[in-house]
């Protein structure tokens, strides 16, 4: 039940309402009153009122009874514009909103604002550069890069509409040992074959040829060390390999794009290469030698000393003197702050969260000054019905991002097939494309990114419960209502009329909209929103099934239609923030 505060934006009528409680309680308290002691939250479904305001704190300081305290602050607390009474509940001093005048703000508020509501500057223009899919380019992708691109983009789309200046980045891991495995598989195997000719999607074409070479030196112990004189060579700028080295990495970008786009994602501000950059990672690694930073071993490794931090020492040089990935990283932060960042966001799952540990105490070390401002989101593993997602020896069957996708299109085409027979092949395939894509970001966004999950197919592509179909389905059934009846919707209207506890549930979730999408950007978890948006459209089910519209009386249609629409538009807005399409037909 968390508090409003001012680092927060609030809905006008959350605005007046609090203003009215502090006004009422600086009335009661007199001298006694402080705003640093008062906590509004909202109560919990278990107690009656619609804001709470808890008494330990202010009791402590006045040395009284709490729960003595809120029932004489009740007893002092006089009616306003918004707030009708106050009433003790043990320690809690709890309000009661005048329905009319909390309806007619938040409902005016939203037909004015339209999509535009809840949008807030709590952000203060600050510049976020939020790092997120980066993936190796030896391979396909994996579901666990799906829940990346997902949680990346959406943190991306709510820190925008909270007044955060936001560039999106990437990061392609296109050099080391992997990547060399990768030119000697297919030096070895592939020379002369060409995705087309095999068939495939250009990232799985390459992705065979590293999963046989990883395959194959379990057995052959000479296979390591041709991928590590194939490094050598490339790191030595070998025409030959890095001939191969192009053509392979055109092939994987390709076959990634192509992934990309089917999830949504157009393009990223800025795209780092470490193929581009690797020797000024050694040239930072060199420096910090000579400054001491940095020791070399008896071995020639070249490593940061950090257990009197807490930290394991972490080698950022082999003796061969070739690149790991914090050399790279240790450049890539200096090329992040060309933007002068006040925030710079890695989304990486929570494997790596020793590795950033380490990064951001050698870059402290380094003197960068900005390290401060570095921040990892960790997120948890993701896993299928059937277990691990892949191993050096290639993906698990059915596990590949493409064959998620794939499969969650084929699902959903067969309902909405089933649904509606005659419909063109065409529109539903273009509705099973948007109903995919829903099922699978909410049913990944809406579990709290620290948390380990299994995505289950069948049950994110439900038409009920917690899905991204059923809050889909909920817009849609609001936009036909409008379509068929061809009604208008106006702000003029008797906000008096909006009195059934179902109307002023809705209208309560309504004003809560904008501090929610604030909490979600300041806690980097949309999880917060797609939470909200379910409950949302849970309590516009229950007024839609038990309360009349169209057939009201005419002054009470009129405000129903306000609050549906004003319903539609919240949910439209939330869902492009988790980055799936509100359609107006199912």
């Amino acid at each position: 039940m968390p508090s409003f505060n001012s680092n927060l934006a609030h809905s006008q009528a959350e605005k007046e309402i609090l203003a009215e409680i502090e006004g009422g309680l600086k009335k009661a308290l007199g001298k006694s009153f402080s705003a640093k002691l008062i906590s509004i939250d909202y109560p919990p479904q278990s107690q009656p009122g619609d804001f709470t305001v808890p008494c330990f704190l202010l009791a402590k300081k006045l040395k009284q009874n709490p729960a003595r305290l809120a029932y004489d602050l009740a007893s002092k607390f006089k009616a306003d514009k918004l707030i009708a009474r106050a009433k003790a509940a043990g320690p809690y001093l709890n309000f009661f909103i005048k329905p009319e005048g909390f309806a007619k703000l938040v409902l005016s508020e939203i037909y004015k604002a339209k999509q535009n509501y809840g949008q807030n500057k709590i952000g203060r223009s600050q510049k976020v550069m939020v790092e997120y899919f980066s993936p190796n380019t030896n391979k396909p992708l994996t579901v666990g890069h799906i829940r990346n691109i997902c949680l990346g983009q959406s943190l991306a789309g709510i820190l925008r509409f909270c007044g955060y200046k936001v560039i999106q980045s990437t990061l392609y891991n296109d050099r080391g040992i992997a990547i060399a495995k990768a030119i000697a598989g297919y030096q070895k195997w592939g020379a002369g074959q060409t995705p087309k000719t095999a068939g495939l999607k250009p990232d799985h074409f390459v992705g065979d040829f590293y999963a046989k070479f990883c395959r194959e030196e379990k057995t052959d112990p000479n296979l390591e060390s041709e991928a590590k004189r194939v490094l050598s060579a490339w790191e030595a700028d070998d025409k030959e390999i890095k001939s191969v080295w192009q053509t392979l990495m055109t092939w994987v970008l390709k076959g990634f794009k192509e992934t990309l786009a089917a999830l949504g994602v157009e393009r990223f501000d800025e795209e780092y290469y470490e193929s581009e950059y690797y020797r000024q990672g050694k040239e930072i690694v060199e420096r910090g030698l000579k400054s001491g930073v940095f020791i070399k071993d008896a071995a020639g490794v070249i490593l940061a000393p950090l257990l009197k931090f807490g930290l394991p020492d972490k080698i950022v040089l082999r003796p061969d003197d070739t690149s790991l990935y914090v050399t790279q990283d240790l450049h890539l932060a200096y090329l992040k702050d060309k933007y002068r960042l006040d925030q710079s966001i890695y989304v990486v799952g929570s494997e790596q969260d020793l590795y950033f540990k380490q990064l951001f105490k050698i870059l402290e070390l380094l003197g960068f000054a900005n390290a401060k401002n570095y921040r990892h989101l960790s997120y948890g593993m993701i896993r299928l019905g059937s277990g691990k997602i892949k191993s050096r020896e290639g993906l698990i069957k059915g596990t590949g991002a493409d064959d998620l996708i794939g499969r969650l299109e084929e699902l959903a085409g067969a309902e909405v097939a089933k649904r509606y027979p005659d419909l063109p092949e065409k529109e539903i395939t273009k509705r099973a494309g948007l109903i995919a894509l829903a099922a699978l970001r909410y049913y990944i966004l809406a579990v709290r990114p620290q948390t380990t999950m299994i995505f289950d197919p069948e049950k994110s592509l439900a038409f009920t419960g917690k899905t991204g179909p059923y809050l889909q389905y909920v817009y849609a059934r609001i936009s036909s209502l409008f379509a068929k009846s061809k009604a208008k919707v106006s702000s003029k209207v008797n906000f008096a009329v909006l009195a059934d506890e179902r109307e002023l549930e809705l209208i309560r979730f309504l004003a809560r909209f904008p501090k929610t999408v604030a909490q979600s950007a300041r806690a980097y978890d949309p999880s917060l929103l797609a939470d909200y948006l379910y409950n949302l459209a849970r309590a516009f089910s229950l007024f839609y099934e038990t309360l009349p519209v169209l057939k009201a009386e005419e002054e009470i249609k009129k405000a129903r239609l306000l609050l549906i629409a004003s319903v539609r538009t919240v949910l439209a807005t939330g869902l492009a923030l988790l980055g799936i399409e509100a359609p107006e037909k199912m």
